[in-house]
């Protein structure tokens, strides 16, 4: 039995479309990214949204590879094939761009992209050190200034504050979800689970997104409590 909250998600990406479209029309501001390491918490303190746009699908790739060589890693040329082909609704409404430096393949995708709409790009460490956790603390102080600038807002301690708890409840929410459905046999497979991390990202309404991984959180615990679950018998020892 499938939790019925997968429907869902499985049209979250969809739905969150009208929902960017909505806010572009009421005048809000949108900012896309492209990897998990993207502090969401200036954003939000700058009064903006943010969305995910890193590519997932073959259809893109083919555009991408007029620009990029045909070698490089397929999910940059997804990712740089929806920014050219303007067939990606969230992209098209982004108003800025924010990256990090995770690969050198992305950093050359991030200099084309920058002519396409602004786009700030932060130095991401890659090492565990006191120097590293300084870099990192100037890259984010470069990007509250770079969003205050472009959006013409004031980011105060308070607006940052406030979207840092904004964002810990989201990430305890989506913590509980991967604990629920440690219980053998689990009441989700794997592919669910990993559709519901994924699609969360889409997701433009924070506490819309909250309520939402919540609500499968309590069918999830309410299957495990019943020991139902959808997969075979024969697969219980695996999930």
């Amino acid at each position: 039995m499938r939790p019925e909250s997968m429907k869902i998600f499985d049209e979250l990406r969809n739905l969150n479309v009208l929902t960017v479209q909505n806010a572009k029309l009421q005048g809000e501001k949108v900012v896309g990214c492209y990897c998990t390491f993207t502090p969401q918490e200036l954003i939000l303190a700058a009064g903006a949204h943010a969305v995910t746009l890193c590519g997932t699908r073959q259809e893109p790739v083919a555009a991408a590879e007029r620009d990029l060589p045909r070698n490089l890693c397929p999910l940059i040329k997804s990712s740089y094939g929806f920014a050219i082909t303007g067939k990606c609704p969230y992209f098209e409404a982004a108003d800025l761009l924010v990256a990090e430096t995770t690969c050198d393949g992305k950093k050359k995708m991030y200099e084309l992209m920058g002519k396409i709409k602004p786009m700030h790009v932060m130095n991401l460490p890659h090492n565990k050190s006191e120097e590293a956790m300084e870099a990192w603390t100037r890259e984010m102080s470069l990007l509250k200034d770079w969003l205050a600038d472009k959006f013409g807002v004031e980011i105060t301690e308070e607006d940052i504050r406030k979207a840092i708890k904004l964002m810990n409840r989201e990430r305890d929410a989506m913590r509980r979800l991967h604990e629920v459905t440690k219980v053998k046999p689990s009441p989700i497979t794997g592919v669910d689970l990993l559709v519901s991390v994924w699609t969360k990202g889409f997701n433009v309404n924070k506490e819309d997104g909250i309520k939402l991984v919540e609500g499968l959180i309590a069918e999830t615990e309410e299957l495990a409590a019943k020991g139902i679950s959808h997969l075979p018998p024969m697969l219980h020892g695996f999930y």
